[in-house]
This record gives structure tokens, C-alpha cells and sequence, in this order.
């Protein structure tokens, strides 16, 4: 068995030893490291070469491409595995992460996509815990999908099956914005994916994050205000909705096309517009509800 931790760090060198020492801790065997250096200025590669040197890992340098298309990049690039994982270069692993994620993987059948992802504990800087629990548990289906992401992308371990059909899409043509989020969408559209509401690692947050949690009511509910303003979500859900259109919509269910289809279109088509408004199967809570029928009705979703 052969797991491949794909790790894309930039300027991490002051928490990247402690993330990589809690993937070589991991119980399960088998765990190679896989790491794309997006262009950093820091001590970053000096910190690679010596884990290198040391037999502890693989990596390439490239230039600076951003987060998602540098983690794109690397899952393209990477040698054939039996699983596959997403790591940041911040975090703390729990040592049964991956042991976890792949016994649940092994009960589905291998030859259709699956993915597992977690929860997670939200921590400071100094690896304090500000929160238990950040995901806000919903149906793990394409449906949900469309609206948000069900959990971050370093949770995320998905097969060979899967890692085939995320390889179809092509990034440099399409764009990419969120590679978890896509990776997110497209298995589920296709195969299954796993939550396990239990966290088995511990999310850092230190204000330089490439994406960082809202925890507690208060400030999920200002973060949720500021992306439906004016934030790096505002019209993705319809512009990610067209590359899935673009990219997978001939081989899609009828149902799924049609889910994509109200998404991609329904700020130029009003009748999908209704659609998406009248909606009665997504899980959400109140003020997510209220957010993303403002959402859609001035166009911003």
C-alpha cells in the first residue's frame, strides 16, 4: 500500500518542521511525502534539502502560482498511489490521521472515486486550542457541494480512482480557485465522499493562513457577511458551476446537470433563478439559509 502526502508550502519556515515531523509520525506505513515549493523567499528550501537529504521526503520547486493551482500542479505531477492526501504546510497531524482515513476508504470499492475528510481543531499560533470542532456538518452530496465546501482540503484523502478523474480537469484551461472545493465537487459528483465529524489533526491559525476558519457564532456569522460582500467567494459558486458544466456536464446525471445548470445560469436566467430560491433540499442553518437567498437574489452566489 502507497499513500502520497502532496504538500504545497510558501514561505513556511517557521511551522513547516513541526507539520512534517507529524506526517513522518503517522502510523500508517506505506507514507510517502510529496512537496511543491510555490516560489518561496524565506528559509523554506533549506528546510526541504535537509529532509531531503535525509531520505524524508521529495520535492520540486516552481514558481509562484498561488495555493490551488500549486497543489493542482503537484497531483498532476505526482507518481501513481494507491491513496492520495492534501497537507498544508502549518498544521499538526494527529499520528492516526491517515490510519483512519484509509480503513475507510478500504470499505468502498476501489475502482469508484471516494474521498474521506474530517473535521478539525482549530488551534493558535502556538498550537492552543480555540475551538474543538470548525466544520458545519451537511449531506456529503453533490448537492451541497454546488452551495460550500464540507470541510478544509488538508482533511481531505481520496483513491486512484479518484485522483484519475480529478486529472481530467484542466486547471491552466478552466481556472481554478479553491483546488479543495473542486476536488470536493467533482468526486462527489461522480463517487462518494466520507465525513468523519471527529477531528484527527489540528488546523493552525496565525493570520497568515491561505485560508483561515471562523470559529464561534459571532465571528462565522461577520465572516460569512464579508465573503457575501465583497470576499474571494463572492459569484464563485456560478463561476465554479460553469467549469464543472464545461469540464464533466456531458458525462453528469440528469439530476446533477441540472443542479450545475441552475448555478452556472441563474444570473442571466430567471426561471433558474426560482429554482435555486424555492430549493427545499439543502441542509442549511437559519443564517445560512437567509445568506444565500440574498445571495442568489442580488447575484453574488
Amino acid at each position: 500500500m502507497k499513500l502520497l502526502v502532496l504538500l504545497s508550502c510558501y514561505n513556511g519556515e517557521r511551522y513547516l518542521r513541526e507539520q512534517l515531523d507529524s506526517l513522518l509520525s503517522q502510523t500508517l506505513s506505506g507514507v510517502e511525502i510529496c512537496v511543491r515549493d510555490d516560489g518561496s523567499t524565506d528559509g523554506t528550501v533549506e528546510i526541504l534539502e535537509e529532509y531531503e537529504n535525509k531520505g524524508l521526503l521529495r520535492w520540486t520547486a516552481g514558481k509562484n502560482v498561488g495555493a490551488s493551482r500549486s497543489f493542482w500542479q503537484l497531483l498532476l505531477s505526482c507518481e501513481k498511489a494507491d491513496y492520495y492526501a492534501f497537507s498544508d504546510q502549518d498544521d499538526i497531524w494527529d499520528p492516526d490521521k491517515l490510519t483512519i482515513a484509509v480503513q475507510t476508504l478500504k470499505r468502498k470499492n476501489e475502482t469508484e472515486p471516494a474521498m474521506y475528510c474530517s473535521d478539525v481543531r482549530v488551534t493558535d499560533k502556538e498550537g492552543r486550542v480555540l475551538s474543538k470542532h470548525m466544520a458545519r456538518p451537511c449531506p456529503a452530496d453533490y448537492e451541497h457541494a454546488l452551495f460550500r465546501n464540507l470541510a478544509p482540503g488538508c482533511t481531505y484523502v481520496f483513491n486512484q480512482a479518484a485522483k484519475e478523474l480529478l486529472c481530467e480537469y484542466d486547471a491552466d484551461v478552466l481556472g481554478i480557485e479553491f483546488h479543495d472545493w473542486t476536488a470536493y465537487q467533482i468526486i462527489s459528483c461522480f463517487g462518494s465522499v466520507v465525513f468523519d465529524s471527529t477531528p484527527h489533526m489540528s488546523y493552525r491559525q496565525h493570520g497568515g493562513n491561505a485560508v483561515g476558519a471562523a470559529y464561534g457564532s459571532n465571528l462565522e456569522l461577520l465572516s460569512k457577511v464579508r465573503r457575501f460582500q465583497n470576499g474571494p467567494a463572492r459569484s464563485s459558486r456560478a463561476r465554479q458551476a460553469l467549469r464543472m458544466l464545461t469540464a464533466y456536464g456531458n458525462r453528469m446525471s440528469p439530476l446533477n446537470r441540472m443542479l450545475t445548470e441552475r448555478y452556472a445560469h441563474y444570473q442571466t436566467d430567471n426561471v433558474k433563478k426560482c429554482q435555486l430560491l424555492q430549493d427545499r433540499r439543502l441542509k442549511l442553518g437559519k443564517t445560512e439559509s437567509l445568506l444565500f437567498k440574498l445571495a442568489v437574489f442580488f447575484n453574488r452566489l
